[in-house]
């Protein structure tokens, strides 16, 4: 029987023995501690042999703080999911919405994600707007709709044209892109409704006209 040779105090790579494992078998096994503080039993064998040379950080260490898409690595985890009939492990991703979450490094070297999910949400939501019609922040097809009933509407009936009782006067009034615009109070619905209709082919009719515009020069 071989004698064993005692490679406590010894290094290699990132490894330092610290004495013989206590775990028992056919081969020798040695407790070392790594440079970045983990604690690891290694067959003798793969150290003199070079096999192993850290805890497993090495491996890890190129990849903290790296980028992939929006999300940054910020370690390993011991969490694993099964892939395939193996377990892979699972890292740990900041993304630049602030979100945490715990993804295959091979999913994100790969390219197959890019984010913790919020630009696939951005992006449907981004088109269901354009389905509904919105323009800058502006659904169109209200726009229209209000045209439309004003149109036809009475003055003391139109949207924006409202009766101040403390001042017994018509205001006139107009919501464009998230903004509350005041034209003014009058003694008459007429003088107001007359306010409003110039304010909407200032802000709704000239934008939808530029939107109809860059449309139709979209096609050619």
């Amino acid at each position: 029987m071989s004698r064993v040779i005692d490679l406590t105090g010894q290094r290699f790579g990132m490894l330092t023995v610290l004495g013989r494992s206590e775990k028992t078998g056919s081969h020798v096994c040695w407790h070392c501690r790594c440079d970045c503080g983990k604690e690891v039993d290694v067959f003798a064998e793969n150290l003199r042999r070079g096999h192993t040379v850290s805890c497993g950080c090495r491996r890890v260490l190129p990849y903290i703080g790296k980028r992939y898409g929006s999300l940054t690595v910020l370690e390993k985890t011991a969490e694993t999911v099964r892939h395939g009939r193996a377990r892979s492990p699972l890292w740990k991703f900041r993304c630049d919405c602030g979100n945490t979450v715990l993804v295959r490094l091979d999913s994100l070297t790969s390219g197959n994600i890019q984010s913790c999910g919020c630009q696939e949400n951005e992006g449907k939501t981004e088109k269901m707007r354009q389905a509904a019609g919105y323009v800058e922040g502006t659904q169109t097809s209200k726009l229209l709709r209000i045209l439309e009933y004003n149109r036809t509407a009475a003055d003391e009936d139109m949207i924006g044209v409202t009766y101040d009782r403390h001042s017994r006067k018509w205001r006139a009034s107009l919501r464009f892109q998230g903004v509350y615009h005041r034209f003014g109070s009058y003694n008459t619905p007429r003088e107001a409704a007359q306010a409003r209709r110039e304010a909407e082919q200032e802000w709704f009719v000239e934008f939808l006209e530029t939107y109809k515009a860059r449309q139709e020069g979209s096609k050619e």
